[in-house]
């Protein structure tokens, strides 16, 4: 079976899981960030390893509810079974799956799955990027004035973020928190979005969303507009035409 067939597959065996704790009340756990754990997270994370486990059993994994399963293979998935867990548990549609997976570092296959919305984005390296199989891309805006971003506004490092959204305060632009950075990142990839910020994130949750902007024509990159490295937090996604643009209020 093929990387992405064992990825698709695995995605639908979390939607099924998802779907049927989503409404109702659950255990939940606070992690120490703060960030909640719930019953469907674990369930959709062991599903989802399972499936890869069972074509691929040499390779290595890191999930963000069991962390890194390590071998000494040159492949390695990355996987959030569940992105945008506080929207999942207030009952809102704005959550879903993400695979990702890296050959010696560097991204080769990402695949988001939205069971209550019905999206399913896949990207592999130098095929496109694709949105329930027809091919998207990112926008073409070239101008800061008007444009549609996306911010990610978490728990940690608010005081910074709300110094970036203070040097947007006189600038037209429509800023908005969805709850998701794999919904964020899709919305850049379809060209819904003109680029999302995310300056406190984890590998788990930007891989396969990364992929799938670049493969859409995007660019990411550090805040200083430097290559950027998944091991760091902070980063810029964006359709490339306003990226220096937004890069540059973090040089202010």
């Amino acid at each position: 079976m093929s990387f992405k067939s064992t990825a698709l597959i695995a995605a639908k065996r979390a939607d099924s899981i998802l779907l049927h704790y989503h409404g109702k009340k659950e255990l939940v756990k606070v992690k120490p960030n703060k960030s909640f754990v719930a019953e469907a997270d674990l369930e959709a994370n062991e599903a989802i390893i399972k499936t890869i486990k069972k074509q691929f059993p040499e390779h290595s994994i890191l999930s963000e509810e069991t962390g890194f399963d390590g071998n000494k293979s040159d492949y390695k998935w990355v996987i959030d079974p569940l992105d945008g867990t506080h929207n999942f548990l207030h009952g809102l549609p704005i959550f879903g799956t993400s695979i990702a997976l890296e050959h010696k570092n560097k991204l080769i296959l990402g695949v988001l799955h939205f069971p209550i919305l019905h999206f399913t984005a896949v990207a592999e390296k130098g095929k496109g990027a694709f949105l329930n199989g027809e091919r998207i891309n990112v926008s073409d805006k070239k101008i800061m004035e008007h444009s549609f971003l996306a911010f990610e506004f978490s728990y940690s490092n608010r005081k910074e973020k709300i110094g970036f959204l203070e040097s947007l305060m006189h600038k037209t632009v429509d800023v908005r928190n969805f709850g998701s950075a794999i919904y964020n990142l899709l919305l850049v990839a379809s060209g819904k979005c003109d680029a999302y910020i995310v300056m406190s994130t984890n590998e788990w949750d930007v891989a396969a969303g990364f992929l799938l902007v670049e493969e859409a024509g995007g660019k990411i990159t550090d805040l200083m507009g430097k290559k950027y490295n998944l091991q760091e937090d902070k980063f810029v996604a964006s359709n490339g035409k306003i990226h220096s643009k937004i890069i540059k209020h973090f040089l202010l």
